[in-house]
């Protein structure tokens, strides 16, 4: 097993040897030779020090790089796990409740039958007139497969906003080439150049599932490791999907894994995403959302952080076009050491269109938190409304929670606000309910519980609301440290027994 750093130099003799042949009959076109050149350049542009908990805060820094998080002397000794030779064809989630579609990446790996489309196995992998999930691979092959996915991969490379005139975009630093974040970029870059697959769901025209769609992305492996995910949503006109994505590993496994979610949204297409994050307290996971929003498209996010050594989530919304609607809610439940850091841009680039964002957080024993939200509103993006808040309960006086709202405004008909909160709990409620003989820890639990609920009443699956504040009851219990329904929390069942 080669570690990343090993991949890399041999992948960079590989493109030197290639470049002195013919790059056409080499295999190796202009297209994979930039995707090259921007990871390499990722790489030869990796800081020395490696991260240490004590700097924790310091990785908070607004100019600290996506790789001064992750620690580049950790990062390039870790090794690329073999992720589908490993993978136990048993293992599910095994929710009672819980009616979906479910689709498996282990390690980064799309699991099951190749060629085939995941939601029906009995057909081929196509972008046509019926809802797919395959590996991006799977659809190269076709023609008019091929044609459909560049013209995605041309808007996500740089995202409908570069269409967007400087005179009308009136940008900072961040808009000067054409709206995107180089940080960003970089990462996607990275991904896109060394994950061996991607996972692709595709909705076609007015298309909507019979029940959820379920991704449980599992991280495992025996020694330190760095695991790539890569996922392309692409839903068209009027299309309809609720989508579930589980984070989830070995209680032992020590994982940094980097994900990348790229979601189109097209006119009145509408999305409700769901991601649950509860890793091991060894892992660190640092993931990625893109999302480009078309006309009267419709988004409702909810990310939820139950357990995590280190988390980072980054997301960027584009609302593109008139009336599309972003709602962007988070929890997160730090305790212990753990570390989340939740960075959110929201980029207005067209008139009439809404954003809300709300993230709170539990923050307890020695953990910190950190939140960054960007309101980005520009010249011709009148009647916006755009709305920011974050708000922290600490639990502990060791407890540390940070935050920096931003908004930059360039219209002048818009509502926009933000706000930010960091404070305990309320004592008055405390002792009223002491008062009616509820013991201390479950008045503080029941507190906590709906301090949350704010942000799981809106999921509109109910099994989802369900499943949802069950784990987060447990979580708030203390007895939450991996879903006791998934089959790494049996150990009977234990994933390499």
């Amino acid at each position: 097993m080669q570690t990343l750093k090993d991949t890399i130099q041999g992948w960079a003799k590989e493109i030197a040897r290639r470049r002195q042949l013919n790059p056409d009959k080499a295999g190796f076109g202009k297209e994979m030779q930039e995707i090259a050149d921007k990871a390499l350049h990722c790489f030869l542009q990796l800081p020395d020090p490696m991260f240490d908990a004590k700097a924790r805060l310091g990785m908070f820094g607004e100019k600290v790089s996506l790789w001064k998080e992750m620690g580049s002397a950790d990062f390039l000794k870790r090794q690329l796990p073999d992720a589908c030779a490993l993978f136990p064809e048993t293992f599910r989630c095994d929710i009672q409740s819980l009616d979906v579609h479910q689709v498996s990446l282990y390690n980064g790996c799309v699991c099951g039958p190749k060629g085939k489309n995941l939601l029906d196995p009995s057909c081929d992998a196509e972008l046509g007139d019926k809802a797919c999930v395959c590996r991006l691979s799977d659809l190269a092959e076709n023609e008019q497969n091929r044609a459909r996915l560049q013209a995605f991969f041309d808007e996500a490379q740089g995202g409908l906003c570069s269409r967007q005139t400087p005179e009308k975009v009136k940008t900072t630093a961040d808009f000067a080439q054409g709206g995107r974040d180089a940080e960003m970029e970089q990462s996607k870059w990275l991904n896109r150049a060394l994950c061996e697959e991607t996972l692709v769901i595709y909705l076609p025209q007015d298309c909507q599932l019979d029940k959820p769609l379920q991704i449980i992305s599992l991280c495992h492996s025996e020694n330190p490791a760095f695991v790539l995910n890569h996922v392309w949503v692409l839903l068209e006109k009027g299309a309809r999907l609720s989508l579930v994505e589980c984070t989830d590993s070995n209680p032992d496994a020590e994982v940094m894994a980097h994900s990348l979610t790229e979601i189109r949204l097209e006119e009145d297409a509408n999305l409700e995403y769901i991601q649950l994050q509860n890793v091991g307290d060894r892992c660190k996971i640092f993931h990625d959302f893109n999302i480009q929003q078309a006309q009267s498209s419709v988004l409702a996010s909810y990310n939820l952080t139950l357990n995590g050594g280190l988390t980072r989530n980054r997301i960027e919304v584009n609302l593109n076009q008139a009336e599309a609607h972003a709602d962007l809610l988070g929890l997160y439940l730090q305790d212990h050491e753990q570390m989340a850091s939740n960075q959110i841009k929201v980029n207005h680039l067209a008139p009439k269109t809404y954003s809300r964002e709300l993230f709170k957080g539990v923050v307890d024993d020695s953990a910190s938190t950190f939140f960054k939200g960007h309101v980005f509103v520009s010249s011709d993006a009148d009647q916006t409304e755009a709305y920011q808040s974050n708000r922290n309960l600490l639990i502990s006086p060791k407890a540390q929670a940070h935050a920096k709202p931003y908004l930059e405004i360039y219209a002048d008909d818009v509502q926009c606000n933000h706000g930010v909160t960091v404070g305990q709990l309320d004592e008055d409620a405390l002792f009223y309910m002491r008062c009616r003989g509820i013991p201390t820890d479950t008045a503080r639990r029941l507190l906590m519980r709906a301090y949350a609920d704010e942000i799981l009443k809106p999921i509109s699956v109910d099994s989802l609301r369900e499943w949802m504040t069950f784990l987060v009851k447990k979580r708030f219990s203390g007895q939450l440290q991996a879903c006791e329904q998934c089959v790494l929390a049996c150990p009977e069942k234990h994933l390499l027994s």
